[in-house]
């Protein structure tokens, strides 16, 4: 079972409205708190890829942040359902591993950005931010 908690819709900077986030990883609480100091509006947290696309269904998110690997569903599968199912919503995967290949799958299935766990909490935030906006990021 996943736990998941829920925000309200944020405004953000300049009145804007705030870039909604599903975050899906063994360590959402920290996700949680990163995107929400940086003004991002943090509908849904997960533990598992099932949950995270299941947050996509519910809460419509414009970014869906994801582990690469989690308990059932890979965060490539995570990708590969959610541009299939939920075109509007796209995919940064976080990860732990470098590896070249692994990056291109990823990408390949559909994920706008991949990013390493060792970046930095501005460059999760960038990448967020570059995602929702339609822009490329470069693996980091």
């Amino acid at each position: 079972m996943k736990p998941a908690t829920h925000a309200q819709p944020g405004v953000g900077n300049a009145g804007r409205r705030a870039i909604r986030v599903v975050a899906a990883d063994d360590h959402a609480a920290y996700l949680r708190a990163t995107l929400t100091r940086a003004g991002l509006d943090v509908v849904g947290v997960s533990t598992t890829g099932q949950g995270a696309i299941e947050d996509v269904r519910t809460y419509s998110p414009d970014v869906a942040l994801v582990d690469l690997r989690m308990p059932g569903l890979s965060g490539a599968e995570v990708a590969r359902a959610v541009r299939a199912r939920f075109p509007a919503t796209r995919v940064v995967i976080l990860s732990a591993y470098a590896d070249d290949e692994i990056v291109k799958l990823a990408l390949a299935a559909g994920a706008a950005a991949y990013i390493t766990k060792d970046c930095t909490p501005e460059e999760i935030v960038r990448a967020v931010h570059r995602a929702a906006g339609g822009e490329p990021t470069p693996p980091t």
